[in-house]
């Protein structure tokens, strides 16, 4: 690690939602309508906003996201295709790295969300500051953990051995940033749990136009600058990493956002501790086990070699446009399901839930199809392979073909962990990703010789499995007495 640092260093405004109480039966009749409903006259319900109000700002902060991604990979393509298997490979793991830190913000939604419903907004700062506290020594023990296994993690998922280099110096530089993101990541969830899912969007604009500079300044030497490559790439993400922080700080300390700072300091409160990690902990297994299966798929990618890797990762990014909206619609769900429960109020939340899934098929079925229909240009934009831009091509149909089910997945998982049911999501990821993907993916290559296309069938098995699972739990409708 000091040698990498020397070796740098050298080149130097919310509206009403109101539900009327139905049965379920009745809820998922009404899935399709997004009308707004009079209020219920039985219970009080919570300031929120509507599905799609919640939604966009989430759907538009993720694509910044993925275009900073796309920023990173289309720069460094001009390095050569390792570069990009090296910068795409280091990505992979540091998800993984992030994995546990970030899933543990769904005890953070599930409290927040919950805590806005019944109005105690004092209880909400509690759990913003304890989650800052355990943010930060997740954030700490993954980065120092890691640090010494970046190149056998590469190696484990079957990067050539010219590659490895390029991941591990990008993926150094990445995990810079890793406690600053992480803390970024938890003031956005506790906002968009408290209904605010604005202001992360704008902060991470901002971010994320800083990072897309700092690349173009970093990766080829503009302004004077070294030319860093894949590092350059690394360090711009992390620098952005801090200046969102910082920006969330900021805005919280003179009382700018939703959830206002009150004089509970930050002392540990362990009940608030124990709440949190009682949902969380599934969600973090949930995460990293989801993140290991990929690396796994990702490594039998590998034994197709380095153009089928490649692809893989290049479709994946154009799929992006199409499968983000879920996390927008998981986010919705969440929050309204949590507010409504908070606000004692099961059968509102329920069609919250539903009528979340119903938007989310709509909008990634229609755009898995537009993409489906442009994959070609739109692979190539990223690398002019010819081989790289036909598989790419190929597992961009499939992926496409998933999106109605991946919707399912998305928003009726999100209600489920907006209640605190985290435990089922975590079967249900399991069962897709593992009897639906992975293993048969292994048993097709290894015992009857098949090809790409085959491997990458398996994923319309997997998002059927968890989208039927997530389907029949959200429905028994047991979440809604989930004490969290």
């Amino acid at each position: 690690m000091l040698a990498r640092l020397k070796s740098f260093f050298g080149k130097l405004a919310p509206s009403q939602v109101t539900e009327q109480p139905m049965d379920e039966k009745e809820a998922v009749s009404s899935l399709w309508d997004f009308r707004e409903k009079p209020a219920s006259r039985l219970a009080p319900l919570p300031q929120s906003l509507g599905i799609w109000e919640l939604a966009w700002p989430t759907i538009l902060a993720a694509l910044m996201h993925t275009v900073v991604r796309w920023a990173d990979i289309k720069m460094v393509g001009d390095l050569g295709i390792n570069a990009v298997a090296g910068v795409t490979a280091g990505g992979q793991v540091y998800w993984v790295v992030q994995a546990v830190a970030m899933a543990l913000t769904m005890g953070v939604v599930a409290l927040v969300a919950r805590a806005f419903g019944a109005k105690d907004e004092d209880l909400a700062d509690k759990v913003l500051r304890q989650s800052i506290i355990i943010g930060t020594g997740f954030g700490l023990f993954s980065w120092v953990v890691s640090l010494p296994w970046l190149g056998d993690a590469l190696a484990l998922i079957g990067m050539a051995e010219d590659v490895i280099p390029l991941g591990e110096d990008y993926l150094f530089w990445l995990l810079a940033g890793n406690v600053p993101f992480t803390l970024a990541f938890v003031f956005a969830a506790a906002l968009r749990a408290a209904g605010d899912s604005r202001t992360p969007l704008y902060v991470g604009v901002v971010a994320n136009i800083l990072n897309i500079f700092l690349n173009w300044v970093l990766i080829h030497g503009n302004l004077g600058m070294p030319a860093l490559g894949v590092v350059g790439a690394g360090l711009a993400s992390s620098i952005s990493m801090f200046v969102q922080l910082i920006f969330f700080l900021v805005l919280w300390q003179k009382h700018r956002l939703k959830i206002k700072p009150r004089p509970n300091g930050f002392r540990v409160d362990f009940d608030i501790w124990k709440r949190i990690l009682k949902i969380g902990y599934p969600a973090s297994i949930e995460g990293a086990m989801f993140q290991f299966g990929m690396l796994a798929f990702m490594s039998l990618m590998n034994q197709f070699g380095t153009a089928a890797f490649t692809a893989y990762q290049i479709g994946v990014q154009v799929l992006a446009l199409a499968f983000l909206p879920g996390h927008g619609f998981a986010t919705a769900s969440a929050t309204l399901v949590g507010q409504h429960l908070g606000a004692e109020d099961p059968e509102a939340a329920a069609r919250a839930g539903w009528r979340s899934m119903g938007m989310a098929i709509l909008v990634m079925g229609s755009m898995g199809g537009i993409i489906i229909a442009i994959a070609e240009p739109f692979a190539r934009w990223f690398v002019d392979d010819d081989e790289v831009v036909m598989l790419a091509v190929q597992f961009i149909l499939f992926l496409g073909l998933a999106q109605p089910m991946m919707a399912i997945e998305n928003a009726l998982g999100g209600g489920l962990r907006g209640a605190g049911d985290t435990r089922f999501p975590l079967f249900a990821v399991f069962s897709g990703l593992f009897f639906g993907r992975v293993i048969p993916g292994y048993v097709a290559v290894y015992l009857f010789d098949v090809g790409i296309a085959t491997v990458w069938s398996f994923l319309l098995l997997d998002y059927l499995i968890k989208a039927g699972l997530m389907s029949w739990r959200f429905k028994t409708g047991k979440w809604k007495t989930i004490n969290v």
